[in-house]
């Protein structure tokens, strides 16, 4: 007897089917004839097709016996959501994207939540998993481009992906994003129309994020329309691993903005990518005796709860609207679950600017 699991055997089948070569109204081999071709018990064949039956790709058809389902007959049942890493600290992944994309997917429709650690390997292992045992992946990814085959794989045999927030390059996958450089023009207008011209930029250094792509190419193209050409002097690419070393982040940080306000011409105003820097940079004026907003105004992408950052009203915060961002990718799923062909969709999600000091009510897109 073979070690072939049901798992595999599903798998298998499931493959077949996403690349056409088992079409709909297919008949597909009886539990008989799958316990005889992959050397299998009956129990272990039949629990194959059950699982077939589950994520709604095959139908029972009297007289004729099990076959592939029409894509107006499939529906989802059960979808992974995986992420880069939980922090739940800093509220990711946000209890507000989590209600959307619930609200999204309906009542009758599981989630299940997955983790890989910010490490590759584990997202592979996981991406594979999510084929196998679920409809549809929602997807915060590492972004490193050894999966990026995976996720190609994925959308050519029409598995139901949307990827969330970065889009890994070559991917060829639905995505829905915050319209990151939209909302970073409009904050950094927002400073020149204040007077300020020498804007500094913190970052760690994510070459294969996206959303720091638009941010940092935003940035630079609205001080490029105030005649700075020349803004790699007022940009730092801090080392990722910093992350993971708070006393030695915070140093980096200070060091910096040490040399960005001390110099011939030194910045008025800084943009951080994300809350970390605007964090760091708070304790590093404190140490430097510099005032927020009086001697430095900041920006800052603004994804922790807003009074995890001492005195938010005096920052500039760009808020991503997650509630929405999940419903758009729950929905979006849904529909590529219906319809599987068809040019993949890029949607992107307006985000609000708070400017500091100004109450609640954020600056219209």
């Amino acid at each position: 007897m073979s070690n072939t699991s049901w798992k595999s055997i599903a798998e298998d089948l499931t493959h077949r089917i996403g690349s056409g070569e088992l079409g709909a109204g297919t008949r597909i081999p009886s539990g008989e004839e799958v316990a005889a071709n992959w050397g299998v018990s009956r129990h272990t064949a039949h629990r194959a097709i059950h699982e077939l039956q589950r994520r709604g790709l095959v139908v029972r058809q009297r007289r004729w016996g099990t076959v592939v389902a029409g894509q107006t007959e499939r529906k989802v049942s059960r979808i992974t959501f995986l992420v880069d890493r939980f922090a739940p600290a800093y509220n990711f992944p946000s209890t507000d994207l989590i209600r959307g994309i619930h609200d999204g997917l309906g009542e009758e429709v599981q989630m299940m939540l997955a983790e890989c650690k910010g490490d590759p390997e584990i997202e592979e292992k996981q991406l594979l998993r999510a084929m196998a045992e679920s409809d549809g992946l929602l997807l915060y990814p590492t972004s490193n481009p050894r999966n990026t085959p995976i996720l190609r794989r994925m959308s050519d045999e029409s598995f139901p992906l949307v990827i969330l927030d970065r889009v890994p390059e070559g991917a060829n996958c639905d995505a829905v994003v915050s319209d990151n450089e939209e909302v970073t023009l409009r904050a950094i207008h927002a400073l020149e129309s204040q007077g300020h011209r020498r804007i500094g930029f913190f970052s760690f250094h994510k070459p294969d994020f996206s959303s720091v792509r638009e941010r940092h190419h935003a940035y630079v193209a609205a001080l490029q329309e105030v005649d700075l050409q020349e803004t790699s002097a007022y940009t730092r690419w801090f080392a990722q691993e910093l992350d993971c070393h708070p006393q030695l982040f915070v140093q980096a940080v200070t060091d910096s903005l040490f040399a960005l306000v001390k110099g011939r011409s030194p910045v008025t105003a800084l943009f951080c990518v994300q809350d970390s820097f605007a964090a760091a940079t708070l304790q590093a004026c404190d140490a430097l005796g510099i005032s927020i907003p009086g001697d430095l105004e900041l920006i800052t992408f603004n994804e922790w709860p807003p009074l995890m950052l001492r005195s938010p009203w005096a920052t500039h915060r760009i808020v991503q609207r997650y509630y929405e961002i999940g419903r758009t990718a729950a929905t979006l799923l849904l529909d590529r679950a219906g319809q599987p062909e068809g040019e993949r969709k890029l949607l992107r999600v307006p985000a609000d600017f708070f400017i500091a000091d100004a109450g609640i009510a954020p600056v219209s897109s």
